[in-house]
């Protein structure tokens, strides 16, 4: 299985294996480098290959590493997509923008989250509106963020869970935690207080490569929710809206929307990184999608998280304990399975083909 290898091990090895296949595939390369360091010491960069027509007006976007340590998979499968040659089938009429690590931060020490704690993909919003309590989220915190990380701590958050799920649901309860707050910095899903350098360097690439095109495919690449290595699509297109239909036409029938609540995801679509591109494009038209492969069960996704956030909070990167945590945090957004790896390039390689023909007949 030759797809194996177009996976990587760490940001370093991804980042090195993406730039060679962007090279040989004749891409024109440009980087953006954070000022800060992977754990080995390299520096953290986000690197956009640019391929196809310069001056062709449909442009494919695709975004890896929104939540940093998921950026392993659509690593994979951009590095696959150039070696293996299916970048030619864009033609003269498409040209296509690959975002490599837009939070390398979060790729390189194995966090969703970047250099400030926070989400990005709960960050592109009007930020004169955050700072706002959420008492729901708020009443949670002593469990979310415990002093110690033990049986105990996990019993409490259990047993507070339980009351949640009860009183209003999973999805609510879902919803409470995962779906974005603006109150606590050093909690999970923190959306931050102003636009962070992932979002700001993600509206340079737009502006600079995309903006001014008359018709986007905006292709966004998660792990963490959903079956094992099954790729769920999810949307915010409203029903019956054009970008619905172009969505039904380009990916087949099956899409989860996040509008009408028909997806794993209990995510609001408040800060998401496509509200950037809605914003700058104009009237130009935007098809935009979430690629998310699955790992396992929310309840152990979830308890990754927190657990990483109270090691970066208040324990010790170097301890046995946080060894583990960080070993399970890997687990959890990027299993090292070789028969997953395999699923996961082949989906995407179809994701991007119907994109790329979608665009061509737009």
């Amino acid at each position: 299985m030759d797809c194996l290898n177009y996976f990587a091990h760490d940001y370093a090895s991804a980042r090195l294996k993406f730039l060679e296949a962007a090279e040989s595939a004749g891409a024109e390369i440009v980087s953006f480098e954070t000022g800060g360091e992977s754990p080995g010491g390299d520096p953290l960069c986000t690197d956009v290959a640019l391929l196809g027509n310069s001056s062709a007006s449909r442009v494919l976007v695709v975004n890896i590493g929104t939540h940093g340590v998921e950026g392993f998979c659509g690593s994979g499968i951009a590095v696959g997509w150039l070696r293996s040659a299916h970048y030619r089938a864009i033609g003269g009429e498409v040209r296509v923008v690959l975002v490599h690590a837009i939070n390398p931060h979060g790729f390189a020490w194995l966090r969703r989250v970047n250099e400030d704690n926070v989400d990005l993909n709960r960050n592109f919003i009007s930020h004169p509106e955050t700072g706002t309590d959420d008492p729901e989220y708020r009443a949670l915190m002593p469990v979310i963020l415990p002093e110690c990380w033990d049986r105990d701590s996990a019993r409490a958050f259990d047993a507070a869970w339980d009351r949640i799920v009860e009183a209003q649901g999973d999805f609510k309860a879902q919803a409470i935690i995962s779906g974005g707050q603006y109150c606590a910095p050093d909690g999970v899903f923190y959306g931050g207080r102003e636009p962070t350098w992932s979002n700001r360097t993600f509206r340079d690439i737009a502006g600079r490569f995309v903006q001014g095109a008359s018709h986007v495919a905006f292709i966004d690449i998660h792990t963490g929710l959903g079956p094992f290595g099954a790729a769920e699509l999810i949307h915010r297109a409203a029903k019956g809206s054009a970008e619905a239909d172009r969505l039904t036409r380009w990916y087949g029938h099956g899409l989860a929307s996040l509008a009408d609540g028909t997806t794993i995801s209990a995510a609001r679509s408040d800060g998401l990184i496509d509200s950037a591109l809605t914003e700058m494009l104009g009237k130009s038209e935007l098809t935009a999608v979430t690629m998310e492969f699955g790992t396992y069960p929310i309840e152990d996704v979830l308890y990754a998280v927190r657990a990483d956030n109270w090691l970066h909070q208040r324990g010790d990167l170097e301890s046995a304990l946080g060894r583990k945590i960080k070993a399970d945090m890997r687990e959890r957004f990027y299993p090292e399975d070789d028969d997953r790896k395999e699923l996961v390039f082949l989906r995407g390689r179809q994701i991007l083909a119907r994109a790329v023909q979608g665009l061509r007949q737009a």
